[in-house]
């Protein structure tokens, strides 16, 4: 057997082309996803057993000790005198009654129907309680640090649009089925509208009166315990009883997940098709619904029924601050006077003409060659790209081309004309073209379009690796350097222009240190140290390593498999054995073999994003304050940083939609590709509370000052405004 035979095949399908149109191009553009999430579950299952028990305890230790050994043992008196004199603390004596009588009829119809309540009120119980746990701390940050906002917003997006069906499946994979998953599950799908509530709370604090008790002396734990908590209390209890309302919502997910309670009896019911223990376990359901609902709700909300504040909780699930009543409605008023934006002043005209200069060399760099007679990035997921059998010799390839640059040098001229369009358009319209179609928009793809350029010059080769004998060298062609001082030149002229042009913040921005920002950033780079040493590539070929070394080993395989075969042929007796061994290795010739991003048998792609990342972690540091500077100089630095954690994601995306484009359908890129792309993302996110508070600058006075020098007529800006 030949493993170098399927490779005619190979070329032959490379040859074809699929019309635009026909749905089976789909098949040859499929992003594995899938595979990169099981890749991630299965080597945290195998590596990070003790993070998960950790992860799991305190939800093992509350279902067991309050919910089994607890609620579901002792008398049900107690419980509902407990729950009546809860309600009787925290609401009224009218509430009390209710909840006793309430209760009291769940008890009456069965003694099987009381058990189900209690655990259904234990389970309800242990995941509101550790939604308030998480949810409160967490909501007291995001509103009191923007930065902290800006990461924890998203992640609660994902948490609320995601169907809870989606990550039902990790968590039952992580921690098996029953009730300690099922309340995981529970607390995810409720805990977004308490941070959402809290973080509106804290924000709606008069700002008056915080400066009020800071200039009487008050320290931070002061403000934050006896000014903002007791005046963001109406949010925080309005975000309790929605979270509660969730929880309960989720019973019949929980029984989806073998958890015990009332869910589990309505489920029972339906696949029995018992319509008297469905209209039993309904009316338990229900009273324990409305007996939890009023002892969560706020007081003067009694008037408004439990099925119209589920429907209302569920409609404002992505927007949960619009249930607090007392909201007063803000009247904007515009500033009705004239008002133009600065003009381009004369010290901007060269470095735009520089940037503009930059972009268009970047853009012509790629209709130019990258290689010749062989793929470079390309020829890690497709052998033929490495034309080891002179396939390609004579042939030379673009930037665009699959066996040239490929998303590389697609990505450097997205980014190329970005800057084009940004220096036109911004010079065309000062201020009123698109926002990110300014300097600092310039700035970001420039320096992407640089830290791209570098990585496809660095990147290794499989000739440089060793990885496939006989395989042809690419070389680099005249568009690769092109394109690397493209984006220097773009670089240089976009950070020349940011220094000269006359934007202002909306808002001032907050004095000191934002160590809000340097935590996000840490997290960021973590993330990103997580997916260098990640798999960056799965290869399933059987001819994955062209070497010598490797193809006998291969056929060696093949025949030791062959030989198994015909042994158990041979000895009936033992084919059992045979066949467990005859798996054994068939199992290991599919191995997948992963590669990482900075192993000596890869590109080592994930070496050059790692040197932009720590880069960027630099240049957040000034970006933070952390060696002072006015506005101008955050705002510059924070560019800097964009545009490097731009470049880091760029890299990652560029690897990945590669080998979607042109790889075998046995090599995939890994996981740790896709969390690179994250991490820069991440960086990228940690500099949009301030990127966004810059625009052009305004300027007033009279129309006839417009023919003014423009630097003197920038002397009258008194900042940008919306």
């Amino acid at each position: 057997m030949t493993v170098l035979a399927p490779m005619t095949a190979v070329l032959a399908q490379a040859s074809e082309r699929i019309p635009i149109w026909d749905n089976a191009l789909l098949d040859e553009w499929t992003v594995p996803f899938g595979e990169w999430m099981e890749q991630a579950a299965r080597w945290i299952a195998v590596n990070l057993t003790t993070m998960l028990d950790i992860f799991a305890w305190p939800f093992e230790i509350m279902v067991r000790n309050l919910v089994r050994d607890f609620l579901i043992e002792i008398s049900w008196v107690w419980i509902v005198l407990a729950m009546a004199l809860v309600a009787w603390l925290t609401r009224n004596v009218k509430v009390a009654v209710f909840v006793a009588v309430a209760l009291t009829l769940c008890g009456l119809l069965d003694t099987e129907y009381w058990k189900e309540t209690a655990a259904t009120i234990g389970l309800i119980g242990v995941a509101v309680i550790l939604c308030v746990v998480i949810g409160i701390p967490v909501g007291i940050a995001c509103g009191r640090v923007d930065s902290i906002w800006q990461v924890t917003r998203p992640i609660l997006d994902a948490m609320q649009v995601v169907h809870s069906f989606v990550y039902m499946l990790p968590f039952i994979w992580f921690f098996g089925l029953g009730e300690v998953s099922a309340t995981m599950v529970t607390m995810v799908y409720a805990l977004p509208p308490l941070i959402r509530l809290t973080n509106l709370g804290i924000r709606q604090v008069p700002p008056d009166v915080v400066e009020a008790s800071r200039a009487y002396g008050a320290s931070e734990a002061r403000v934050l315990f006896d000014v903002q908590i007791p005046l963001a209390r109406p949010a925080i209890m309005t975000g309790i009883n929605q979270t509660l309302l969730l929880a309960i919502s989720m019973l019949g997910i929980a029984a989806l997940m073998g958890s015990f309670g009332l869910g589990r009896v309505l489920l029972r019911a339906i696949n029995n098709q018992d319509v008297g223990e469905g209209a039993a376990g309904g009316l338990a359901f229900f009273l324990v619904a409305v007996v939890l609902d009023r002892m969560s709700q706020r007081q003067g909300t009694e008037s408004t029924n439990l099925f119209k504040r589920v429907q209302l909780a569920w409609k404002h699930r992505r927007d949960p601050e619009m249930l607090i009543p007392d909201t007063e409605a803000t009247a904007i008023v515009e500033y009705q006077e004239t008002e133009e934006y600065a003009p381009i002043a004369v010290r901007e005209r060269l470095p735009m003409l520089l940037a503009l200069i930059g972009g268009l060399v970047a853009v012509v760099s790629t209709l130019l060659p990258w290689t010749s007679s062989a793929g470079k990035i390309s020829a890690w997921g497709r052998w033929a790209d490495a034309s080891l059998n002179g396939e390609l010799d004579g042939q030379v390839f673009n930037g665009l081309a699959a066996s040239g640059g490929s998303w590389f040098g697609i990505t450097v001229l997205a980014l190329g004309l970005f800057v084009v369009v940004a220096v036109m358009a911004f010079g065309a319209r000062p201020g009123r073209a698109p926002r990110w179609l300014a300097a600092d928009g310039a700035v970001i793809a420039a320096i992407s379009a640089l830290v791209v350029s570098f990585a496809y010059l660095l990147a290794q080769s499989v000739t440089d690796a060793g990885i496939a004998a006989g395989a042809v060298d690419p070389g680099h062609g005249i568009g690769v350097y092109l394109a690397i001082a493209g984006g220097l030149i773009a670089s240089v002229g976009t950070i020349l222009w940011m220094r000269v042009a006359k934007h202002s913040p909306l808002h001032p921005l907050p004095l000191g240190t934002n160590w809000g920002r340097i935590i996000g950033l840490g997290i960021a780079i973590l993330t990103l140290v997580l997916g260098i040493f990640s798999g960056w590539s799965a290869d399933s070929r059987p001819d994955r390593a062209l070497t010598p070394e490797a193809l006998a080993e291969a056929e060696a395989r093949v025949m030791e498999i062959e030989e198994l075969k015909r042994r158990a042929d041979e000895d009936p007796e033992n084919q059992a054995v045979y066949a467990a061994d005859l798996l054994v290795l068939e199992a290991q010739a599919r191995q997948a073999s992963f590669t990482n991003g900075i192993a000596d048998s890869g590109p080592q792609l994930g070496l050059w994003a790692l040197i932009a990342g720590l880069l960027a972690m630099l240049a957040g540091l000034p970006a933070a304050g952390v060696f002072g500077g006015d506005e101008q100089w955050r705002w510059r630095w924070s560019t800097v940083t964009a545009g490097l954690g731009s470049g880091v994601t760029c890299i990652a995306f560029a690897w990945i939609i590669t080998h979607v484009r042109s790889g075998d359908l046995q090599f995939l890129s890994g996981v740790g590709a896709f969390i690179t792309m994250v991490s820069g993302l991440l960086i990228l996110a940690s500099t949009m509370a301030v990127l966004k508070e810059f625009r052009r600058s305004k300027v007033y006075g009279d129309p006839s000052d417009s023919k003014a020098e423009p630097d003197t007529a920038a002397a009258a800006t008194v900042g940008a405004r919306m």
